[in-house]
């Protein structure tokens, strides 16, 4: 084994999307944080670590996908020009398609260079067809399904065997075709019109079944916390001094509205990440997006820029940071729209809760439809610019058991997220909203928004939670006060406008923050201004709709 005191060794892993190079990257240097999953586009920004026992430094760079002008591909073709040398993934079912494509877009020449070829286990070209290519290649080949553990002397010895690539273009014509064709659309989705309204039939499913799962079971916990745990704890603490008395089983108090909160919003967030991981895992997300890329053009995106809209219905602001998988052409659009329209997981937690506590969980349905079509609306007005024309250049993913170990991972740590900083945080609120009690800050407010909640006819204490929903879009908890009798008290119009409103008025704070750490304050400024003027049109229609009508 090579001495841990030489000098580094830095080795770039490039490939298309999908093609194993972060579940390699993960079972080498045991980074957590490189969490392999099979949607496309899984890593966007540069992941470095050293490999444990050895002088080598891995480098995981975005995977390529077409040839266009995606910050992410910007970034790995910055990092290979810098390279020296670079381990090549390609897929064994697509291996001379692209083969072709890294030579076009990559800096190979002069550079020593491994080629591993995954997905084995689909197909196993014979020993000779492999003794051919590694015979005409004149580089170390490799042949692994990477979903198994590649050791670390084995990475070693294929470094030591690294040859410089002087392969000449034309020589790769010569390369054999793949005797098992890569994988194509889906069947039910290559059905003119009805394949594109199932594709969007399943995306709804996806965060639909969880969301109702959640309620049921948070319904059917919500009495037996309230009888065996909060009553008898709130008739305890009642004889606390009125601050911690306010604090801990007030209105808004940690162990009232906390827990409340918890119990509705845990379940949702943990089964819609159940579901969306495992739509990751098995490859069919990437199958539904490319089944909806037509539809998706005519509001200036394309069924890729889809894959970051519903990571948004997990968190904003990782699905901000994957759109720089996009064109540049459209990715502001793409954001526009995870801003506007995807609700995150915590938005749908709070609303489901809201819902529920009014005794209509049926509404987020509606919901849902409402924030689709008027993000839909929203993203095309204000992102006029067309779709870009880009050819797909990695195939589509193959549709697979999920990997138990990455689906295992990406919940842990969706729950640790939850646990760790948003329930911390929404417990802050907590504390925030008990405190502005004794202040005259809500009373103002009211005074400031009391002409357009009459225009809406919602009633003044519905405020907070509009206000709170601006820093995290759990915010909207808050208006489960007092074990949700406000909430109870609104009609169905009403309780629709609100939550609509609310969460629909501006992103959260982070999410904010995080698309002007991205493009720049002027745009994020730009985006809320926009949001919120589309936000108090379509609420303004929508109530219109509803009060004539109900």
């Amino acid at each position: 084994m090579l001495a841990a005191n030489q000098k580094s060794q830095e080795v770039i892993l490039l490939g298309c999307e999908s093609v194993g190079k972060t579940t390699f990257f993960r079972q080498l240097t045991g980074k957590e944080n490189a969490v392999s999953s099979y949607v496309k586009g899984s890593t966007v920004e540069i992941i470095s670590a050293s490999v444990q026992g050895t002088n080598l430094v891995l480098v995981d760079a975005p995977g390529l996908r077409v040839e266009g002008d995606a910050y992410s591909m910007q970034l790995t073709l910055e990092h290979a020009n810098q390279a020296s040398s670079m381990i090549l993934f390609v897929s064994s079912a697509s291996l001379k398609q692209e083969l072709n494509m890294l030579e076009n877009l990559l800096p190979l020449r002069g550079r020593k260079t491994v080629l591993i070829v995954t997905h084995t286990d689909r197909y196993m070209p014979a020993q000779e067809e492999r003794r051919y290519i590694e015979n005409l290649l004149h580089i170390p080949v490799f042949w692994k399904d990477t979903r198994q553990a590649m050791g670390q002397q084995e990475l070693l010895q294929a470094m030591e065997m690294a040859e410089v690539w002087g392969v000449p273009k034309s020589v790769l014509s010569f390369l054999p075709e793949a005797k098992n064709p890569p994988p194509s659309l889906l069947y039910p989705f290559t059905i003119p019109v009805v394949g594109k309204l199932l594709a969007l039939m399943f995306c709804l499913a996806i965060f639909a079944v969880p969301v109702f799962t959640a309620y049921f079971l948070a319904s059917w916990l919500q009495p037996l916390a309230e009888s065996y745990i909060l009553n008898p704890l709130a008739e305890a603490l009642s004889n606390l001094p009125v601050l911690l008395s306010v604090l801990l089983v007030g209105d808004y108090g940690l162990l009232t509205l906390g827990s409340y909160s918890f119990i509705w919003a845990f379940p949702v967030i943990a089964l819609v990440a159940v579901a969306t991981v495992l739509t990751e895992e098995s490859g069919m997300q990437e199958h539904i997006t490319h089944a909806l890329d037509g539809w998706l053009r005519k509001i200036g995106l394309t069924g890729r820029d889809l894959v970051p809209v519903l990571t948004g219905f997990g968190c904003n602001v990782v699905a901000v940071l994957q759109s720089r998988s996009c064109s540049v052409c459209s990715r502001g659009a793409c954001v526009s729209l995870i801003s506007f329209g995807s609700a995150c997981s915590y938005q749908i937690g709070a609303t489901l809760s809201l819902f529920g506590a009014a005794g209509k969980p049926i509404l987020f349905l509606p919901y849902l439809v409402a924030l689709f079509i008027v993000g839909a609306i929203h993203t095309r007005i204000w992102n006029k610019q067309a779709a870009p024309q880009l050819e797909r250049k990695a195939p589509l993913p193959y549709v697979q058991k999920p990997d138990m170990a990455s689906t295992a991972a990406r919940i842990k740590g969706v729950v640790r997220q939850f646990v760790l900083q948003a329930m911390p945080i929404f417990l802050l609120i907590c504390i925030a909203a008990s405190l502005l009690q004794f202040t005259p800050l809500f009373q103002w407010l009211t005074v400031m928004l009391q002409p357009f909640l009459q225009v809406l006819h919602l009633p003044s204490d519905t405020v907070e939670g509009i206000v709170f929903s601006f820093i995290r879009k759990d915010g909207l908890l808050v208006l489960n006060q007092n074990g949700g009798v406000l909430i109870g008290s609104l009609s169905t119009a009403q309780i629709f406008l609100l939550v609509y409103l609310a969460s629909t008025l501006s992103s959260c704070v982070v999410t904010l923050y995080t698309i002007a750490r991205e493009f720049s304050v002027k745009h994020a400024s730009g985006l809320f201004a926009k949001q919120a003027l589309t936000s108090v049109a379509s609420t303004l229609g929508l109530a219109f709709i509803l009060y004539t009508l109900f």
